[in-house]
């Protein structure tokens, strides 16, 4: 049973925590049981971390990550968002799509109460390797025309643009948590909004290629973009005088 945080709560070990707000698609067990701080923690954003409240003591986890290993999994829904910006590409529409094989859907998935259209998309290499950071293919049928038509639409605006800053969430959770409207009886006792895998978000980082079938673009991190600097601010004394200095 899962419970949402609140001040000055009594919480014994075992107990399983969601935040008042986003959570990454985690959840929080307590390893020692307390009494919660006044104000919310700073919630762990990956799984296996410990989050300190007052004297209650969590460990950060997926119910999604549970649910794989076992012996008989839910299936993995994979969805995806394209978020346009109407200054880059002329429009500021969302698309949510799905590639189409899960569960042998035969139109849309819904999530959270969103629709999901079938389209036809294949999306790989988001493995990290070596240390370094992802760079995704997503290949998306060219076959109606819709992607030539938003390059088009986006390169009236920012000439040569192809979409490139446009934003890509990938989104994956399993069958068994998606929303009751997609089951026959529009039921679905183990649905959970909740439960999601910590979301990627990339952004189109160039257009690799443009058929009458298929259109690929190369994917970055947000901080993998040309021209992207980490920290995006430099300190520096002009800015901070106090900088390299120490006082006891």
């Amino acid at each position: 049973m899962t419970t949402v945080w609140s001040a000055s709560a009594n919480l014994s070990v075992g107990a399983i925590v969601a935040p008042t707000s986003a959570n990454h698609g985690l959840f929080f067990k307590v390893t020692t049981g307390g009494t919660t701080g006044s104000s919310e923690p700073n919630w762990a954003s990956v799984v296996g971390q410990t989050v300190y409240d007052n004297n209650v003591r969590y460990v950060s986890f997926s119910s999604t990550f549970a649910d794989i290993q076992s012996l008989n999994p839910s299936a993995i829904i994979e969805l995806f968002q394209l978020h346009l910006d109407s200054a880059l590409h002329g429009l500021s529409t969302i698309y949510y799509f799905h590639a189409g094989s899960n569960l042998n859907a035969n139109d849309k998935i819904k999530w959270k109460g969103e629709e999901y259209f079938r389209y036809p998309i294949q999306a790989t290499g988001f493995a990290f390797q070596r240390g370094q950071l992802p760079r995704p293919k997503l290949v998306i049928s060219n076959a109606k025309g819709l992607i030539s038509f938003l390059l088009n639409e986006a390169n009236k605006i920012t000439t040569g643009n192809d979409l490139t800053g446009a934003k890509v969430i990938r989104i994956r959770t399993l069958a068994k948590f998606i929303d009751a409207d997609n089951f026959a009886d529009r039921t679905n006792p183990t649905a959970d909004p909740s439960a999601e895998f910590p979301k990627e978000i990339y952004s189109i980082d160039r257009k690799a290629s443009e058929t009458r079938e298929i259109v690929e673009f190369e994917l970055a991190a947000p901080t993998d973009l040309a021209g992207v600097r980490i920290p995006k601010r430099q300190a520096t004394r002009a800015l901070f005088p106090s900088i390299g200095t120490f006082t006891q």
